[in-house]
């Protein structure tokens, strides 16, 4: 599967950030860098869209991703690809919405961590969420 159809499956928005950042150089790992990648990116991305056609309650996503995301920094490989992307911008509405309390990112600190990695990225060109800062302890 070619980076055009990837693209296809999220937001034109955000696809044209994807095709400038591929077109920059920087984008040839959006798409995995070999075909088990690639099955996995495109597995995420559908994953995305059955979220996206309330297929599924929003909640149950987020706790899901949460969980798979308990020991990784990406959903598939080691750096942002198209999977993370999708399901980002399938959970954005609901983070945005959601009166997030402590006791609530704490419930979803994979999530939120991984979130707040995904929108510092320069491929992402939705409003960022704040979330609130823990305080360090020594």
């Amino acid at each position: 599967m070619d980076i055009g159809s990837c693209c296809k499956l999220i937001s034109n928005q955000d696809a044209s950030s994807v095709y400038k950042h591929i077109l920059n150089g920087t984008g040839e790992t959006l798409c995995g860098f070999n075909t088990e990648e690639k099955a996995k990116i495109m597995q995420w991305v559908q994953y995305s869209n059955k979220m996206l056609e309330k297929k599924m309650p929003m909640d149950r996503f987020a706790e899901e991703i949460n969980n798979f995301l308990a020991n990784k920094t990406f959903m598939v490989g080691n750096s942002v690809t198209l999977a993370d992307i999708a399901i980002a911008l399938a959970i954005h509405n609901y983070l945005r919405k959601l009166h997030i309390t402590p006791e609530i990112q704490w419930e979803l600190s994979s999530l939120v961590r991984w979130y707040n990695l995904i929108q510092s990225s320069n491929l992402w060109t939705h409003p960022q969420i704040e979330f609130f800062r823990r305080p360090f302890y020594c």
